[in-house]
């Protein structure tokens, strides 16, 4: 697939270079593959991209716009991930922190793709982390050292115009000498030569490049790109296995340092009494509550359900994330003696009603005895009831769907893994107007 969008590519004559981690390229990737392309031709390059995909079983996922415009897509039948940023700039936060419109002009061959010349690499790698996350990433400095040491004066050179003359002879020393722990500490500096320059040298260009900015955020709060998962089913189904092994089958659509993983619900104001909290293996020891005292509970908890959502899970969703949920407010329907509670089931209802909904919801569902063969927490009768209530969720409005939870804990993260690239896959076509 990668080989087929390099010589579609060339074929229609875009011009493009791949920016880092091109040594195995096109044969094999573990990271996302960054590309930049001239501005005028980014939208032909997208479309051959996507076409390239479809006619090798990939579907796209997702099309979200960062800093970059990245392109998501999955092959359903072989689990197989390729995530493509396309670049006609390098920005932060509407601002230009290297000035790359030489990069293509200087770009070296490398068989099906081109790449940067070497100190447009070493710069590129230097300036990408640094300036979002105040360090410079330990995989790059080799390659940053022998960059400015091929060829400090380009280096230099390519600083110069954005962070001037003193501060740009200062990164490339540092950086040929080891002197990273210096370099992450100048990084509230290089952000403010960043935006004064910028401001001074093309006032009106940043100024609409800040506006840009902001209105591509505000999109994306609409419209995050990532994806609220959350598995229920009755004790013994193997939510907590097939969610872990969900979340490493995904490592090339959702980055594992973006995502966040809740049991019942992102806490809010009752994380630190529930981290001391133990596992609980006889959830039905207690009595429940009376009326008023299950009333209480359920408002507490609800309102943490409310602020969760956009305090714990937006954050993440805006970054392009997976958040999985293990039981969430569904057990409520289902299991109200787990948490004590005896409560009309219109209360439950008009609560849901009111909660931001999560994007899907996979039950996993098995015969009972085969539950009962995995867990025997509570009775036979309690394992059959809570199935039948599980069964129930998918006519409650939301996306639900049912997973056979017999199979192995591989074969069930897999057939979970498909049901969300066709959830995606479809999401996208609806964000796309296709």
């Amino acid at each position: 697939m990668i080989t087929a969008v390099f010589e579609g590519w060339r074929r229609e004559g875009i011009d493009f270079l791949v920016l880092r981690n091109y040594e195995q390229l096109p044969a094999f990737t573990t990271n996302d593959i960054d590309v930049l392309v001239r501005p005028g031709q980014r939208e032909n390059a997208a479309r051959h991209l996507v076409a390239a995909a479809a006619r090798h079983g990939f579907m796209l996922l997702n099309r979200a716009e960062f800093a970059t415009l990245a392109f998501y897509f999955a092959n359903p039948e072989t689990g197989a991930q390729v995530h493509f940023d396309l670049f006609t700039c390098l920005q932060w936060r509407g601002l230009d922190f290297i000035d790359c419109s030489g990069f293509l002009d200087r770009r070296i061959r490398r068989g099906l793709f081109d790449v940067p010349g070497r100190a447009d690499e070493a710069v590129t790698n230097l300036l990408a982390y640094l300036i979002y996350a105040g360090k410079v990433k330990e995989k790059y400095r080799a390659s940053i050292q022998s960059g400015f040491a091929a060829d400090p004066a380009g280096a230099v050179a390519l600083l110069w115009g954005t962070y001037g003359a003193e501060r740009a002879r200062w990164l490339v020393e540092q950086c040929r000498n080891g002197g990273w722990d210096a370099v992450g500490k100048s990084v509230g500096e290089l952000r403010k030569l960043l935006l004064r320059r910028s401001l001074l040298r093309k006032p009106i260009r940043t100024i609409c490049s800040l506006a840009t900015n902001l209105l591509r955020v505000g999109r994306r709060l609409l419209a995050p790109p990532g994806v609220v998962v959350v598995l229920c089913g009755a004790d013994g189904c193997g939510k907590t296995t097939a969610g872990k092994l969900l979340v490493e089958m995904l490592g090339g659509t959702f980055s594992p340092d973006k995502g966040r993983q809740f049991h019942w619900k992102p806490p809010v104001f009752s994380g630190r009494r529930r981290a001391a909290r133990g596992a609980v293996t006889a959830p039905h020891a207690q009595p429940p509550r009376g009326l008023a005292g299950s009333m209480i509970f359920f408002a507490v908890h609800w309102l943490e359900f409310v602020f969760g959502a956009p305090l714990k899970l937006l954050p993440v969703t805006f970054r392009g994330g997976l958040v999985l949920i293990d039981r969430h407010y569904y057990d409520f329907f289902v299991d109200q003696r787990r948490y004590r509670l005896r409560l009309p089931m219109s209360v439950v209802r008009a609560g849901y009603a009111l909660l931001p909904k999560p994007d899907l919801v996979l039950v996993l569902d098995a015969p009972t005895a085969v539950l009962r063969s995995r867990k025997q927490e509570v009775s036979e009768e309690e394992t059959a009831r809570q199935r039948e209530a599980y069964a129930r969720l998918g006519d409650l409005p939301g996306i639900v769907r049912i997973m056979d939870a017999t199979q192995s804990p591989v074969a069930v993260a897999e057939s979970m893994q498909r049901e969300l690239f066709r959830f995606m896959a479809e999401r996208n076509k609806k964000r796309c107007g296709m």
